[in-house]
């Protein structure tokens, strides 16, 4: 087979499969040429404009053909695998009911990514098949596993994020609760301030007032909220304003020594990770730096001895 051929349409195939991931992870993210036309079509259908248009006119040609590859996949099976994947993409942040679909047209599309670049690197490197072919099972595995990885990354990353901002939060809390507003009322406020600020535990809290605001009750929220952000200091948390609430005691209180109990921890925190940077460290000083200096200290010693014994 002739490689320009091989070449092309290994190009062709890795342009379709990239085109399609960016689609799933950024798709939601619309270009200000997007969004100026849907202003521009509902301005449009408001004045009387033709409201028969078609609505993917500003929509790409990736994201259509995310949209059309992710209609063709079946549902995802309900096992212990699926569950903890779900479980993983809300902690991340994707909360929508498709997400789990999506993950996996994702790593489907980063398989087929990873086994073409796997088999053509192979196949122009060696140029051949057997090669080319062990390249692609490597190149698939690896693209297969990267998703997962980023995904229990992405978060990981987050739960810090959130675990981070938490006491700062209760301290707004406490300020909003003291100045005479409830808790549902302040958890409103400092959700919707703290999500303008684009900080993790501002949508989350935005989410808690939403479904307060849909008819769920304030403590199944919180508990909602425990279970999706998966972070070990929401659940205290989160059952000391449910008794807070349903034992009628101040929230006020309640809230300061949490506030501060969560700042407590983070010092210890901060200060555990300070007493294991030095055991961290002793690697890379051991395998890159005690080198060098060993080398830089006995190499001009060496150096000398050679002269020395080879003039004598």
């Amino acid at each position: 087979m002739n490689s320009l051929v091989v070449s092309t349409a290994i190009f062709c195939l890795i342009g379709v499969a990239a085109m399609a991931i960016y689609a799933a992870f950024f798709g939601s993210h619309r270009t200000f040429q997007e969004r100026f036309a849907e202003i521009v079509a509902r301005d449009r259908s408001i004045g009387g404009a033709n409201p028969f248009a078609p609505e993917s006119a500003a929509e790409g040609l990736g994201r259509t053909f995310f949209r059309w590859a992710l209609t063709r996949m079946p549902e995802p099976k309900e096992n212990a695998s699926a569950k903890k994947i779900s479980q993983t993409l809300v902690c991340a942040g994707f909360i929508r009911s498709g997400a789990v679909r999506v993950f996996q047209l994702a790593r489907i599309f980063a398989l087929v990514l990873g086994v073409a670049l796997g088999f053509a690197a192979g196949y122009l490197w060696f140029g051949q098949v057997a090669k080319a072919v062990l390249f692609a099972l490597t190149g698939g595995i690896a693209a297969w596993v990267a998703p997962l990885y980023y995904l229990k990354k992405r978060a990981a990353r987050r739960q810090g994020e959130i675990a981070r901002q938490l006491s700062d939060v209760l301290d707004l809390l406490v300020v909003c609760v003291e100045a005479g507003l409830g808790l549902f009322e302040a958890i409103k406020i400092v959700g919707d301030e703290t999500d303008r600020q684009e900080q993790a535990i501002g949508k989350e809290l935005t989410l808690v007032a939403g479904e307060v605001a849909a008819g769920n009750s304030l403590g199944q929220a919180l508990r909602n909220l425990a279970e999706r952000t998966a972070v070990e200091d929401v659940r205290p948390l989160a059952a000391t304003l449910i008794q807070s609430e349903q034992l009628g005691a101040q929230i006020g209180p309640a809230l300061r020594a949490s506030s501060d109990s969560l700042r407590v921890k983070r010092r210890l925190r901060a200060e555990e990770a300070a007493q294991k940077s030095t055991i961290k460290i002793l690697f890379p000083l051991v395998l890159f730096v005690l080198p060098a200096m060993l080398l830089s200290i006995l190499a001009p010693a060496m150096i000398q001895a050679m002269r020395t014994l080879t003039v004598h």
